[in-house]
């Protein structure tokens, strides 16, 4: 059965949003760059299901970015919080779902403007990694 890459890529991103929800409820102070690292490490994973993984560089200052923004959406999610305190946590797992979910369907649309219904084939050196 053939799969490709935008099916196999959006597998992935699903898998991520769970574990950005599973980690936005652990209540640590690293909470946000723990999702930062998540976030990019789904980045050069789907680059890497396309073929076209990220270079050092753009990892790092992707990683960096998403920190930035982090800080600004677990604002968001303590404003929200004090609305409705006892839904802090669902609140905060909702968040992380959602953006983790937007940016890997964001990349996911990058990849596929540059290598529109590519197939997958790389499964085993994904396996390996």
């Amino acid at each position: 059965m053939s799969i490709t890459c935008r099916q196999e890529a959006l597998r992935w991103v699903h898998r991520y949003a769970a574990a950005g929800a599973v980690f936005a409820a652990i209540p640590l102070p690293v909470t946000t760059a723990g999702l930062a690292t998540i976030e990019t490490h789904m980045i050069g994973f789907i680059g890497s299901i396309y073929g076209d993984p990220m270079s050092g560089t753009a990892t790092a200052a992707t990683g960096g970015t998403l920190a930035i923004a982090g800080q600004g959406l677990k604002w968001a999610a303590l404003q929200l919080c004090t609305f409705v305190p006892v839904a802090g946590i669902p609140i905060k797992m909702a968040i992380s779902v959602g953006v983790i979910e937007g940016i890997g369907h964001a990349i996911i649309d990058h990849y596929e403007r540059k290598y529109p219904g590519k197939q997958f084939t790389q499964k085993s050196e994904l396996e390996q990694s």
